[in-house]
C-alpha cells in the first residue's frame, strides 16, 4: 500500500519515456562530450599558440645562442691551435652581438684559455663544467655571478669531440637582464609568469625573478618531471594554492622548454559549470519530453479518467449520474465510448435495483401477512383451549390444556414479532425471553418471590428463536414447579441470556430443597432436549443443596438459504 505511487500512470509513463529516450540521452552526451573535448583541445592549441608567441623572443634568443655554441664547436679545434687569433675572434662577434656577455672555449680540465674576455678563467665544479662532462651532451644552466658581467646569467654549453673523444665544450653566456619583456597584449589575455627551464627541473629565466616564479609553479608535479621535447597544457594547483592553467613549449634543438602560467578562467571550458554542459542537453530534452507527455497525457486521458472516476463514485455512494455533455468536453472517442457503456451499465444496474427493490418489498409484505395469519390462527387455536380449559371438570385436564396453551402462545408471540420485525427476518431474542418469564410469573401467585433478570438483546433468526423460546417456557415451567425457600428463607429466581462474541448461553436456576428434586423424566424435560438439539447445543443441569441450574449454550448461526429441490 505504501508503494501504490508506484502504479500510478504518470510514473509509469515517467519510467517508459526515461527508457525510451536513454538511448537518445546517451548519443547526446556523447556527442556534446566530444564537441566539448575538441573545443577544449582548440583551446588548448590556441593557448599553446600564445605561450609560442608570448616566448618567441626568448626561444629565438636561446636557439641563436645554441647555434653560435655549435658554430664555434666546429671551429674550436682551429682556434685552440691559432690561440693568438682565437680571443679576437670571439670578443668582436660578443661586441656584434649585445645578447651575448661571453664565449669561450672550455678545456677538458675546466680551465678557459680561449675567450671573448681573453682572460684565463677556472671553471671545473660549475653546474655547467658537471652537466657536460657528465653526460657529454649539451646543457643550459645557471650562473649566479657572469664571467665578465656582474649580474647572474644562464650558460648555454655545446661539447666538443676530437676523433670521438671528448674534448671540452663551448660556453655562450647570456645575461638575465637580456630577456626580453612580454607585451602588454598578451599580459591582458592572462599571462601570469612565463619561466624557462631546463630537462635538470631547474629554472632558467622568470618575468618576475626566479625565486617568485616556484610559488606559480604546480604543486601535484615537479619540473623535472615535465618533459622539455613536447609541448602540453594541463590544469593544476600552485605552490601558492591557486590554480592556474599551465602551457608548456619547446625550445628547438635545445635542452629547454617554456612554461606559461595563466589565469584559469581565460581558456578553461570543463572547469565550473563547463563540466555538466554534456549533461544539459539530454537532461533537457527529458524534462521537455516528460512535460509534454504529462501534458498529453493529461490533456487527453488522466482529467476524463477523474471525470470518469468521480461519476463512478457519486453512482456509487447516492446513484446520481451526470450526464457526458455536462461533464466532460472533448473526450476522445475511446473513453467517450467507455462513458456510453458506464451510462448504459448504470441505468441497467438502477433499473434492475427497482425491480428487486418491488420484488423484496413484495416478499416482505407476503412474509410478514403469512406470519400474521400464523399468529392469528395460533391465538384462535389459543381461544379455542381456553374455551375447553374453562369446561374441563378435572384439575388435570385443565393444567395439561394449560401448558399446551401456554406453549402455542409462546408460538404466537415469535410470529407475531416476525410480523413486526424491521431487522430482516430477526426477532429479538431477548424480548421473547423477557415477555416468556413475566408471563410465567405473573401466572405464579407466589408472595416473596425474589426475581433477577440478566437478559441482552440477541437477535436470531426464526431457526433459532422458535426453538429457544420454547426452551425458555419449558425451563420457566420447571423452574417454577420445583421452586422453593432456600436456606436464606427466600424463594429465588434468576434468568440470565448472555452473548459472548458468536455464542449464546442461556441460564435459568431457582431456590429449593435438595430433597424436593427428583430426576426429571417427563414430558418437559424431553421437550427441553429436543429443543436444545435443535439449537445445536446440549442441556446442561447442576444441583446444590440450595440451587438448582439449567443451562444451554449455542452458537449464534447464520441464515441458510433451503437448496431448491427441483
Amino acid at each position: 500500500m505504501q508503494l501504490s505511487w508506484i502504479r500510478s500512470l504518470n510514473v509509469q509513463l515517467i519510467a517508459l519515456l526515461t527508457l525510451a529516450l536513454f538511448p537518445l540521452g546517451a548519443i547526446a552526451v556523447f556527442q556534446t562530450d566530444r564537441v566539448s573535448r575538441d573545443a577544449q583541445e582548440s583551446v588548448n592549441t590556441a593557448l599553446l599558440g600564445l605561450t609560442e608567441r608570448a616566448a618567441r623572443r626568448e626561444q629565438v634568443l636561446i636557439e641563436r645562442a645554441v647555434g653560435v655554441a655549435r658554430f664555434f664547436s666546429s671551429l674550436a679545434p682551429e682556434l685552440v691551435e691559432q690561440n693568438r687569433d682565437c680571443t679576437p675572434v670571439l670578443s668582436r662577434f660578443v661586441q656584434d652581438n649585445s645578447e651575448f656577455s661571453f664565449i669561450g672555449i672550455v678545456r677538458p680540465n675546466g680551465v678557459v684559455t680561449c675567450s671573448s674576455s681573453g682572460l684565463v678563467i677556472n671553471v671545473a665544479g660549475t653546474k655547467s663544467f658537471n652537466a657536460v662532462t657528465g653526460s657529454g651532451e649539451a646543457s643550459i644552466n645557471v650562473a649566479e655571478t657572469g664571467f665578465i658581467s656582474s649580474g647572474s646569467t644562464f650558460v648555454v654549453s655545446e661539447p666538443l669531440f676530437t676523433d670521438g673523444e671528448f674534448d671540452g665544450y663551448v660556453a655562450v653566456a647570456i645575461p638575465h637582464k637580456k630577456i626580453p619583456d612580454t607585451s602588454e597584449e598578451i599580459e591582458e589575455l592572462g599571462l601570469v609568469e612565463l619561466v624557462t627551464f631546463n630537462e635538470n627541473g631547474t629554472i632558467l629565466t622568470a618575468r618576475s625573478d626566479r625565486k617568485t616564479a616556484e610559488g606559480f609553479m604546480p604543486s601535484d608535479r615537479t619540473l623535472t618531471s615535465l618533459s622539455t621535447n613536447r609541448s602540453d597544457t594541463f590544469v593544476a594547483q600552485s605552490v601558492s594554492g591557486v590554480d592556474f592553467h599551465y602551457s608548456i613549449v619547446t625550445i628547438e634543438g635545445s635542452p629547454a622548454a617554456v612554461i606559461a602560467v595563466w589565469e584559469l578562467g581565460a581558456f578553461s571550458l570543463n572547469e565550473g559549470v563547463g563540466r555538466f554542459v554534456p549533461l544539459l542537453f539530454p537532461l533537457l530534452m527529458w524534462i521537455a519530453s516528460v512535460a509534454v507527455a504529462m501534458m498529453a497525457m493529461h490533456s487527453l486521458v488522466l482529467r476524463h479518467i477523474n471525470r470518469l472516476r468521480r461519476t463512478m463514485d457519486e453512482f456509487a455512494d447516492d446513484r446520481r449520474v451526470t450526464e457526458i455533455q455536462d461533464r466532460i468536453s472533448f473526450i476522445p472517442s475511446e473513453l467517450e465510448e467507455l462513458d456510453k457503456n458506464f451510462l448504459r451499465m448504470s441505468e441497467e444496474i438502477m433499473a434492475d435495483e427497482a425491480l428487486l427493490e418491488d420484488s423484496v418489498r413484495e416478499k416482505n409484505v407476503l412474509v410478514k401477512e403469512i406470519h400474521h395469519r400464523v399468529k392469528n390462527n395460533l391465538q384462535l387455536i389459543s381461544s379455542i383451549m381456553n374455551m375447553q380449559i374453562r369446561n374441563a371438570k378435572h384439575g388435570e385436564t385443565k393444567k395439561a390444556l394449560r401448558t399446551v396453551q401456554e406453549r402455542v402462545l409462546s408460538m404466537a408471540t415469535i410470529h407475531r414479532d416476525l410480523y413486526q420485525s424491521q431487522n430482516g427476518g430477526r426477532v429479538n431474542a431477548g424480548y421473547l425471553v423477557s415477555e416468556i418469564v413475566e408471563k410465567s410469573v405473573s401466572s405464579l401467585s407466589e408472595e416473596g418471590l425474589n426475581v433477577r433478570s440478566e437478559i441482552e438483546d440477541i437477535l436470531l433468526y426464526p431457526d433459532q428463536a422458535v426453538p429457544l423460546s420454547l426452551l425458555v417456557a419449558e425451563a420457566m415451567t420447571n423452574a417454577l414447579k420445583f421452586l422453593d425457600v432456600g436456606q436464606d428463607g427466600e424463594k429465588q429466581l434468576a434468568v440470565k441470556l448472555m452473548r459472548s462474541d458468536d455464542s449464546c448461553q442461556f441460564e435459568v436456576s431457582n431456590s429449593t430443597k435438595h430433597s424436593a428434586v427428583t430426576e426429571m423424566k417427563g414430558l418437559g424435560s424431553k421437550l427441553m432436549q429436543a429443543f436444545a438439539m435443535q439449537l445445536g447445543a446440549s442441556l446442561q443441569t447442576d444441583q446444590s443443596e440450595e440451587k438448582y441450574v439449567l443451562s444451554v449454550s449455542f452458537k449464534i448461526n447464520d441464515f441458510e438459504q433451503v437448496t431448491p429441490d427441483f
